[in-house]
C-alpha cells in the first residue's frame, strides 16, 4: 500500500542535482551548507513543473548522495533535513517503486524484491531523519510514539499546536513511516500503524489541505485497505478521498491513482476504478506544481488499467 502527497517532494529533484553540488567541495563549512539549504527551500516550488521524468530520476539519484553530504555537515538543520526526507520519498516512489512494478508485471520477482528492498531502506532513512527533527524539538517525542492513541493525541495537542511550524515535520514523518511499514520485509512493523494514524488524524484536524491534502489520501487509503477489526472503514475511506479531490480540484493525479487502487480494488468497484484511472491518462498537462507528479501518476494508471480484468472478479 502506497499513500502520499508527492507533488512537493517530486519538485525538489531537478533542483537538487544543480544546487546541492554547488555547495559540496573542499572546506565546506556549516554556514555554506545552511545557505544552500535555504536556497533549496526557496526555489523548490518552481521545480515541480519539470517536464521530463527520465532526467528527473537521474538528477534525484545523484542529488540524494549530495544532500547526504550536506546533511552530514549540518545534521540539525531542519530545512535541510526535511529536504533530504522529501528527496528520498520522491525517488523511492517515483522511480524505485516504478522499477519494482515493471519487474513484477513481467514476472521478474527477484528484481521486484530487490527494488522493494531498496525503497524500504530509503523510506526508513527518510523516517529516521524526520524523527530526528521532531526529537530535536522535543526530547520526549519518541517515547510518546509507543503510547496508546489517546495519550499520544493529548501529547500532540499540548506540545504541537503551531500549525505552520509543526505540521510539516509531522506530515513527512507520517508519509515516510507509513511507506517504510508498507514496504517492510517483516509484518512486525505494522505494530506502528496506530501511532502513524493518530498523528495523521491530528494533522487532518489542524490543516487537512496541507501538501495537496496528502494526509486525507493517507487516511483514505488506510480506511479502505484494512479490515474493520484493525480500524478499516471503506465508506469512510471513500469520504476521505472525495474530500481530498475536492480540496485539490482533482489536479493531483497521484490522489486519483491511490483512490482507484486502494479504495476501488478493495471495494471491487470496477466502474470507479476505470473512471479514475482514465481521468488520469486522458487529462491534459495540469502544469506548474503538478506536472512531474502527474507524470508519475500516469505511468501507474496505465499499468493498473492493463490489469483490470485480473484485479476484478466478474
Amino acid at each position: 500500500m502506497v499513500l502520499m502527497s508527492w507533488q512537493r517532494a517530486l519538485g525538489l529533484l531537478g533542483l537538487i542535482g544543480f544546487s546541492a553540488i554547488a555547495a559540496v567541495g573542499c572546506n565546506v563549512d556549516r554556514i555554506a551548507v545552511n545557505t544552500t539549504a535555504s536556497v533549496l527551500v526557496d526555489a523548490e516550488s518552481g521545480t515541480r513543473g519539470y517536464f521530463d521524468w527520465e532526467s528527473a530520476g537521474y538528477a534525484a539519484a545523484s542529488g540524494i548522495v549530495q544532500l547526504e553530504g550536506l546533511h552530514s555537515v549540518s545534521p540539525d538543520n531542519e530545512a535541510l533535513s526535511l529536504t533530504l526526507v522529501k528527496a528520498y520519498m520522491a525517488y523511492a516512489y517515483g522511480w524505485v517503486m516504478d522499477a519494482h512494478d515493471i519487474a513484477e508485471a513481467r514476472g521478474d520477482f527477484e528484481t521486484a524484491d530487490h527494488e522493494q528492498r531498496r525503497a524500504y531502506l530509503m523510506y526508513t532513512r527518510a523516517k529516521n531523519v524526520a524523527l530526528r527533527v521532531l526529537r530535536n524539538r522535543d526530547a520526549h517525542f519518541a517515547e510518546y510514539l509507543a503510547k496508546d492513541p489517546v495519550t499520544l493525541r493529548a501529547y500532540l495537542a499540548k506540545h504541537f499546536h503551531d500549525v505552520d511550524d509543526d505540521v510539516p515535520p509531522l506530515f513527512w514523518l507520517v508519509m515516510s513511516w507509513n511507506a517504510a511499514v508498507n514496504n517492510s520485509p517483516s509484518m512486525d512493523e505494522f505494530v506502528d500503524m496506530p501511532a502513524i494514524r493518530t498523528i495523521a488524524e491530528w494533522i487532518a484536524h489542524q490543516n487537512a489541505a496541507y501538501e495537496d491534502a496528502g494526509v486525507l489520501v493517507f487516511l483514505g487509503g488506510f480506511a479502505s485497505s484494512y479490515p474493520k477489526q484493525l480500524g478499516g472503514n471503506p465508506e469512510q475511506g471513500k469520504a476521505y478521498f472525495e474530500r481530498a479531490l475536492a480540496l485539490t480540484q482533482r489536479r493531483n493525479h497521484i490522489a486519483l491513482v491511490n483512490y482507484a487502487t486502494l479504495y476501488g480494488i478493495n471495494a471491487q468497484d470496477r466502474e470507479l476504478f476505470v473512471s479514475l484511472l482514465r481521468e488520469v491518462v486522458q487529462a491534459g498537462d495540469a502544469g506548474g506544481r503538478y506536472r512531474l507528479g502527474n507524470k508519475v501518476a500516469r505511468r501507474r494508471a496505465l499499468r493498473f488499467l492493463a490489469r483490470v480484468d485480473e484485479l476484478f472478479i466478474e
